[in-house]
């Protein structure tokens, strides 16, 4: 045993490194109540286990990764384990093995008698442990990509990431009695090549000293209010089990949910139509520096959607051309698939609406705006009512050919299930701002989050098992899948309703982009940025409207200085002195003299330092960002093996190298002659003037 400095709340301290014998096993077992892992018992202890790891890659002039030199690859040289307050470090895998045999023996475990660790970011410790343990049960999202991990000697590794949908550092920031936060890796070269041999620093120490200490202290947070047991996988899992349990009380609901069970094809088209927000740049305002832009965004679109708006709530039928033509369909939801001939967009605001990815077909010469739909001999879409109103006031067509069309009577989604999400509304409202407060209220932010997202998941997933080290797929049937997902007594969500969801929520900001026209700069599923402050007015006026109608749902809550807060009103974000866009998820900004940027694939602070250094002139296509944050994944699924790296002879296996490469800003081929096209006519017109 020794002592290191690590830095906490309270300050520096002097803090207990254990050796693996050393390690004090206390056993506290509770039971596991869930009928499917009836007998298995768990450990009431918080654990903590992560690892640090070297890249070896070779990189060319320009600052990309040669791969033709060597693959990429990567091995561990440290790892540290929490067991409550108790922390000790390792260098090797077999000290690791040794750690699991201690704790098996001590802690008298086996697959009914479990104890967790948790990892932030399992996938990636699991690719290199994965060869050294014996895996007998897990679940996996996605080769690659497990959340949890049981191994024969009843240690099960489960996924800290998806239990707080955070990075470690809010994780400990956000949490209950955190002291050892996660420490800035500013201090902390990750290209620097260590080995099992190298000596850290005491500032790596303590790097590596907090990273489980204060992961230990989250899940420590979280026990507060679960048993290991009954705490969920995922940060989603709370919010499903909130609601689930609302919606229990009333057996209506589970009788309604049954007769809207949607059958294999009718899922097949609501997956067709599922479509999220609508992000876009207005090619108009594209690839020019513009001055004083003004944003404004909605406030919880999409719970004020799930709140305000009507849903399919009745089994889907289908209905003939002649009545969806002729027919007063007002309160009905419909879902239907039409293909186009002649399409053209006519739309004053300049976001087509027509997504290319949401086309079962279209024409290959089809005139495309980053993703959208500017003018097609044909296209075959599957729409909502809402999508189709949108596309008709919008585009013009000669000729139009519906199939597979079918309606539902519109209500709203269940009272108990609104009421939980007013319930995390109303919590999030009153808590904003309290610093006493500021767990209570992240956790409701993040419940509110979550709301939507449970809507949407997908029935048809593929499931993925590990045997013999391998990761298998398995796809069954659909018919298979619908069965169990309306069979168990679990599932009380229509997938249908969450299709909707996202069609009101691109509804509502569709309505403020027709308002403000030809000045929309750039959308964001609930943001608009324009210029013109004339504008302002537009959405003031809009947000009375909005304001009654929240108010008289009671969608409302006051904040802690006691004003009225109604939900999905539009909220002014501020102003822009300058702002650039290169379409989609591609800008760049200066607010309050600062410069910005959201470039997808570009790590915010690297890229807003960049362009904070060169200027928003260097935002252009074809500008290379070195050191971007953007990780290149080489994954490496090789056997045990020993390596020497710097005279360092190790033990390795399987791996995953996260090398940063460049990034270069870029545009499609068809987007950068829009671009061009737009300039030339820009030019011509100034000739004229």
């Amino acid at each position: 045993m020794r002592y290191i400095k690590v830095d906490t709340v309270r300050g520096v301290q002097l803090e207990k490194l254990y050796d693996i014998d050393e390690l004090e096993c206390v056993t506290k077992m509770y039971a596991c109540k869930e009928s499917k892992r009836r007998g298995v018992t768990y450990l009431e202890i918080p654990c903590a286990f992560d690892i640090e790891t070297t890249n070896i890659y070779q990189k060319d002039e320009r600052g990309n990764i040669d791969s033709t030199v060597f693959r990429p690859y990567s091995f561990m040289y440290h790892w540290q384990f929490c067991i409550e307050d108790q922390v000790c470090f390792g260098r090797t895998w077999q000290e690791f093995k040794h750690l699991l045999d201690r704790l098996e023996l001590k802690m008298n475990l086996n697959t009914n008698n479990r104890l967790v660790i948790f990892c932030h970011n399992l996938n990636f410790e699991f690719q290199f442990f994965r060869r050294f343990v014996t895996v007998v049960d897990g679940f996996y999202k996605e080769p690659y990509k497990p959340l949890k991990v049981v191994l024969n000697n009843g240690i099960e590794f489960r996924d800290s990431y998806a239990l707080s949908n955070m990075s470690l550092q809010k994780f400990c920031e956000n949490e209950r009695g955190v002291l050892h936060y996660k420490l800035s890796g500013e201090d902390y070269d990750y290209r620097k090549i260590r080995t099992a041999a190298t000596v850290l620093t005491p500032e790596e120490e303590a790097y590596c000293y907090n990273d489980v200490r204060g992961l230990a202290e989250c899940i420590a947070s979280r026990m507060q209010d679960d048993t290991l047991a009954t705490m969920p996988m995922t940060s989603t899992g709370y919010v499903r089990r909130d609601c689930r349990n609302a919606v229990r009380k009333n057996r209506k609901n589970r009788e309604k949910f049954l007769t809207m069970r949607l059958d294999e094809n009718l899922y097949r088209i609501c997956r067709e139509a599922f479509r999220g927000g609508d992000t876009h740049a207005n090619l108009r305002h594209s690839g020019q520096i513009l001055h004083d832009v003004y944003s404004f965004d909605i406030q919880s679109s999409y719970p004020a959607a799930m709140l305000l708006k009507r849903y399919p709530s009745t089994a889907f039928f289908p209905i003939t051309v002649k009545n969806l033509e002729e027919r007063d369909l007002t309160d009905f939801a419909l879902l239907f698939r039409v293909r186009l001939f002649d399409v053209k967009y006519i739309g004053t605001c300049g976001i087509p609406y027509i997504s290319q990815s949401k086309c079962v077909f279209i024409d290959k010469d089809a005139v495309i705006d980053n993703g959208r739909v500017l003018s097609a001999a044909y296209v075959q879409i599957t729409v909502t009512d809402i999508d189709w109103k949108i596309i008709q006031s919008e585009y013009t067509y000669t000729d139009i050919y519906y199939k597979d069309i079918y309606a539902s009577r519109y209500d709203y989604l269940p009272i108990e299930f609104r009421n939980v999400i007013m319930d995390y509304y109303k919590a999030k409202t009153e808590l904003k701002g309290i610093k006493a407060k500021v767990y209570e209220y992240n956790k409701s932010k993040n419940k509110l989050n979550s709301c939507y997202g449970m809507q949407v998941m997908r029935i048809d997933q593929t499931m993925t098992h590990y045997k013999n080290g391998e990761y298998e797929e398995d796809a069954q049937p659909l018919s298979d899948l619908l069965d169990r997902y309306y069979k168990s007594r679990n599932s009380f969500l229509s997938y249908q309703q969450g299709v909707w969801v996202t069609c009101h929520a691109r509804k509502q900001l569709r309505d403020m982009l027709n308002v403000v026209g030809k000045d929309v700069v750039y959308c964001d599923t609930d943001s608009i940025k324009f210029i013109g402050d004339h504008h302002i007015k537009d959405f003031e006026a809009i947000n009375e409207k909005l304001k009654d109608q929240a108010l008289d749902a009671g969608a409302y809550a006051e904040d802690a200085a006691g004003i009225v807060r109604p939900v999905g009103i539009w909220d002014y974000e501020g102003k822009y002195e300058e702002f650039k866009t290169l379409g989609a998820k591609k800008y760049a900004y200066t607010q309050d003299g600062e410069l910005h940027s959201v470039i997808a694939g570009v790590n915010k602070k690297v890229g807003s330092k960049y362009f904070g250094a060169k200027g928003l002139e260097a935002f252009e296509i074809g500008e290379v960002i070195e050191d971007s944050g953007h990780l290149t994944a080489f994954y490496n699924d090789d056997d045990i093996h020993t390596i020497t790296v710097d005279g360092c002879t190790m033990e390795t296996a399987s791996n995953v190298a996260l090398v940063d490469n460049t990034y270069t800003i870029g545009v499609t081929g068809e987007y950068f002659l829009l671009l061009l096209e737009q300039a030339l006519d820009k030019q011509m017109d100034m000739m004229y003037i």
